[in-house]
Parts: C-alpha cells; sequence; structure tokens
C-alpha cells in the first residue's frame, strides 16, 4: 500500500497576519470611530471632515465603512471624495445639503473608480431654496468607472441628477454599472416645456446644461443594469442614456417628468421590459438619433403629453408586446413635426447630426388604446430615408384606431393584420 504525505493545514494556509501584512485582507471600518464622542445626530452640525477623513482610511485594497443611522449636513458643495475599492454601507442614514449653495456641486464625488458599491442610504437636497442655475447631483461619478453597485437608496430634491455618470467616449466607456431599488424624487435641472406659452419657462434654465437633464443620467456607459427603480417627478426628463451600449431597463416605474420619461439617444443593445411609464408631460419614450438594436417590450406607456413612443432616425428596433394608453394629451402643432399626439409616431427629426435612416423597424402585437382627441393610434411619416416598417399584429382599441401613413415613402412601410384598425394613407405630404 502506498502512503500520501498530507502537509500540515498551517502550511497550505497564510496566517491571518500574512493575509493583513500582504494587503489582501479587506478591512471594516465604522464611521462613528472617526467622529467626536459628543456627535450631534440630527444634522445641525456638518462633520465633512470626519465623514473624508473615514473614507481616506480605507486602505487601498479595498473595504467596508459603515456609517451609523443619523443625519449628516454636508456644507460644501464638493461633497465627498470617492475611492475604488470601496463599499459603502448607510442603511438608515441621511446625507443633508446645506440650504443655501451658490455654486454647482454633488454629494458624492468619484472619477476613474473601480469596484464601489452603495447599499442604503438617503440624500436630500433643497432645490426649493437654492438659486436657478446652481446644479448639485446626488452621485457624479465620472471616467473610465467600472463595477458600480448603487443598491436600496433615496434621492431626493436635488437640481440636477440624482445619480450621473458621465464617461468620455465609446473608447473609454463605464462599464458594468448596476442600480437596483432606488428612488428617485424631485431632481433635475428645471426645464420648460420648448413650445409652452409665451411668458413660462422654455427650454432649460440658466446655467444648467443637457448633462443636468435626467433624474438619472448615463452617458457612455456600457454593460448596465437598471432594475426596481422607481424615477419619479423630475423636474426635467426621468431619464437620459446617452450613447450607451449593452444596457437593461427593468421593473422600473417612471412617473410624472416634466419632460420625457425613457428617453434613448444614439445608444444600442437596450433593452426596455416591465416598466411602467406613466404621467409624463412630454414623450413616454424616446428612442431617437442613430439608436440600434433597441428593444421595448412588455411595458405599460399611458397619459403622455406628447406621443407614448417617438421614434425617429433609429434602425432595427423591436417594439412589441406592450400597451399605449392615451398618450398624447397635448395638443399638435401646426407642421408635421410638431404633430405628436398619437400613440406611437415614427418619422425622420430633425438635428440629428449622424444622419440615420429610420429603417427595419418591427411594430408588432401592442395593444393601442386612443381616444377622439388623438390624430391617429399609429402614425408614419416617410421620407426617402426611411424603409422596411413593418406594423402587424397589434390590438387597437379606443375612438380613433387608425394607422395613418404619409410623405413620399409609404412603400416602405408594410402593414399587416391589426385589429380594429383603420389605415389611412395620405398621398405626397411634405414638411
Amino acid at each position: 500500500m502506498k502512503h500520501f504525505c498530507i502537509p500540515a493545514l498551517s502550511a497550505l494556509i497564510l496566517p491571518l497576519t500574512c493575509l493583513q501584512s500582504a494587503g489582501l485582507e479587506k478591512t471594516h471600518l465604522k464611521v462613528v470611530d472617526f467622529l467626536p464622542a459628543d456627535f450631534v445626530t440630527d444634522g445641525s452640525v456638518s462633520y465633512e471632515k470626519e465623514l473624508q477623513a473615514a473614507i481616506d482610511a480605507v486602505p487601498p485594497a479595498g473595504g467596508t465603512l459603515t456609517f451609523p443611522a443619523v443625519t449628516f449636513l454636508l456644507n460644501s458643495p464638493a461633497g465627498l471624495q470617492l475611492r475604488s475599492h470601496l463599499s459603502l454601507e448607510m442603511r438608515g442614514t441621511t446625507f443633508l445639503a446645506r440650504e443655501q449653495i451658490s455654486e454647482d456641486g454633488q454629494i458624492f464625488k468619484g472619477e476613474a473608480i473601480t469596484d464601489l458599491s452603495f447599499n442604503g442610504g438617503k440624500i436630500v437636497g433643497r432645490n426649493d431654496t437654492w438659486p436657478d442655475g446652481v446644479n448639485i447631483r446626488g452621485i457624479y461619478l465620472t471616467g473610465e468607472c467600472k463595477g458600480i453597485r448603487i443598491s436600496g437608496m433615496e434621492i431626493r430634491d436635488l437640481s440636477s441628477n440624482g445619480i450621473g455618470v458621465f464617461a468620455e467616449d465609446a473608447e473609454h466607456p463605464a462599464t458594468d454599472v448596476w442600480i437596483t431599488d432606488t428612488i428617485i424624487d424631485n431632481c433635475s435641472n428645471q426645464y420648460g416645456d420648448y413650445r409652452a406659452p409665451e411668458g413660462e419657462r422654455r427650454g432649460p434654465e440658466k446655467g444648467s446644461d443637457r448633462k443636468d437633464q435626467g433624474v438619472i443620467a448615463l452617458y457612455h456607459v456600457h454593460d448596465f443594469t437598471i432594475r426596481g427603480c422607481r424615477f419619479e417627478d423630475s423636474r426635467s426628463d426621468g431619464t437620459h442614456f446617452f450613447f450607451c451600449e449593452r444596457g437593461q431597463i427593468t421593473d422600473c416605474k417612471i412617473y410624472r417628468a416634466k419632460m420625457g420619461g425613457y428617453f434613448l439617444e444614439s445608444c444600442q443593445q437596450i433593452l426596455a421590459t416591465g416598466n411602467v411609464i406613466r404621467d409624463n408631460g412630454s414623450r413616454g419614450v424616446t428612442i431617437e438619433r442613430g439608436s440600434q438594436f433597441c428593444t421595448l417590450t412588455g411595458n405599460t406607456i399611458e397619459g403622455s403629453g406628447r406621443e407614448g413612443l417617438w421614434i425617429p432616425d433609429s434602425l432595427r428596433c423591436v417594439v412589441s408586446g406592450n400597451i399605449f394608453s392615451l398618450n398624447g394629451r397635448k395638443e399638435n402643432g401646426d407642421t408635421l413635426n410638431t404633430i405628436w399626439n398619437a400613440n406611437i409616431t415614427i418619422n425622420q427629426a430633425r438635428g440629428d447630426k449622424l444622419n440615420t435612416p429610420t429603417a427595419h423597424y418591427l411594430i408588432a402585437d401592442n395593444i393601442i388604446e386612443t381616444d377622439h382627441s388623438q390624430v391617429a393610434a399609429i402614425r408614419v411619416d416617410t421620407r426617402n430615408e426611411t424603409g422596411n416598417i413593418t406594423i402587424s399584429g397589434n390590438m387597437l382599441i379606443g375612438e380613433n384606431r387608425k394607422i395613418i401613413v404619409e410623405g413620399p415613402d409609404q412603400g416602405a412601410v408594410t402593414i399587416g393584420e391589426n385589429s380594429g384598425a383603420e389605415v389611412e394613407r395620405i398621398e405626397g405630404t411634405t414638411e
């Protein structure tokens, strides 16, 4: 019989002290250990220096920093500076921004961060007292961030994004970003309807720009997941995704944005499913400006000020299995590009610098409810760049069941069997 020699267990496992000295064990720190013994809990005193010292104390190898369930006042618009390999445990913790702030800023900021997580916590701003054009974000991440996890947070009353992730370009994207079970309410800059009555605000407030639009804004973010969130009462758009790729937005609620609800601009391979998009002031959903391979399926979209879906200048998109109900509540303008009170509009938009054709759409198996005040259930305004649009298997209900096709290239639009539909073709229409 052969005998096998088994090394001693101590030879197989590094002692804990060796792991620590090698920097391989992650540290667990508590914020209270950095606060004065008599610290107050009601947010009446600021402990920004102590909070930053606690963050900075986490070693480069990483660790967890646990915050107490109290309210912290943040006076400086610079906010708290984050680092890589950091987990913030903040359940029950509130971060309260100062009542008077006169310059742009944020609560948390990080650049080119890797392996960062937020677990719980509440951020509360004061956009009711801050001057117009002062833009304060909740979480502001820039550069090639990777491995970001934001979960269980509540963010409200800010004057810019609740969460903004801004990478530089497609060659230097942020990647692997997850935002789950998070509420963002009454945030973003103020943006007035661009056809508002004379004397009311039109467009963004002075001092802000388009990156301040949306309670959540992602620019050049690849491989992201947004799940189970609630985005409510945005002062501009509910969401804004710009040149993003390979993302999923699932099981979210996007309610009562001043402008659009779910907004894709120049995005690729984005799936939206299981969302409820309700009572937004402009379009419920916009997919535009060179977006490709985007899928909208299994969503409920209702009560939008303009279309439930506006989808110009995109390629290879699928819209199936959704419910569109009584969208297009606002009156139309007097030109073709301002006819927007259908449930779905497919056309060419102004300002597409990518010069993308509107082509290869499948609009199928949706329930579309329209009343008498809307011009149509579906409206397609064709141009020479329009191609291969299929509309089939939809169920049209309500008082106006028209599918209107107009413009010079109507042969590009195939209309199959659609329950209850009345098809109207308008020849020779042009801008």
